[in-house]
């Protein structure tokens, strides 16, 4: 886990960012479906709220705890879409307490369930996309990606010119993007492969 979120969220750290989604983007996902009832829409209205936060990063404001603030949103965009579909019967249903104390919700062991194989599922496709690729473009993509290293570092590692290192990447995050777009949100897609 990062040690401060905030200046990660504040800095645009990426791996503050990788870290909130998977950490987060399940459960969130499956809060947001206690209100609407369709997995697409859920999941679109959590990917929206990464985006908006990734996008607003030097000017937003959160007084609460991450957690509280991902939450909040959540329910606030779940409720607004709720509106827009005019659905007031259903909208009237459900009353929040602004308080974070009631923000941890006590998930039955079906939605753990589903929330780990949700997350094992995304997992399995990154890793059989980044499989997919021709084996150059497959280790380019590892040492960056997955390791950290500089394209430099890469570029030494591998015998190649930096030129070359970049135009592999290049490539492989086209093809990724293609391999992911039916499997990914797009925020995650955007975050991994930018």
């Amino acid at each position: 886990m990062p040690t401060n979120l905030f200046n990660g969220l504040f800095k645009g750290d990426e791996e503050t960012y990788i870290f909130l989604f998977r950490e987060y983007y399940v459960s969130l996902c499956a809060y947001s479906r206690r209100y609407i009832y369709r997995k697409d829409i859920a999941e679109e209205i959590v990917s929206d709220i990464f985006m908006r936060i990734w996008e607003t990063r030097e000017t937003i404001k959160i007084n609460t705890s991450v957690k509280a603030y991902l939450f909040h949103a959540v329910y606030n965009n779940s409720l607004n879409y709720l509106r827009k579909q005019k659905k007031k019967a259903v909208l009237e249903e459900y009353s929040w307490e602004t308080s974070s104390e009631n923000i941890g919700f006590a998930d039955t062991s079906e939605e753990i369930e589903e929330q780990s194989m949700m997350l094992e599922n995304i997992n399995e496709k990154i890793e059989e996309a980044v499989s997919m690729l021709p084996k150059q473009q497959q280790k380019v993509f590892r040492l960056k990606r997955v390791e950290g290293k500089k394209t430099k570092e890469v570029a030494e590692i591998m015998g190649l010119s930096v030129k070359t290192i970049e135009m592999h990447l290049s490539k492989a995050i086209l093809k990724l993007r293609q391999y992911l777009k039916d499997y990914l949100p797009s925020f995650l897609i955007f975050l991994m492969l930018k």
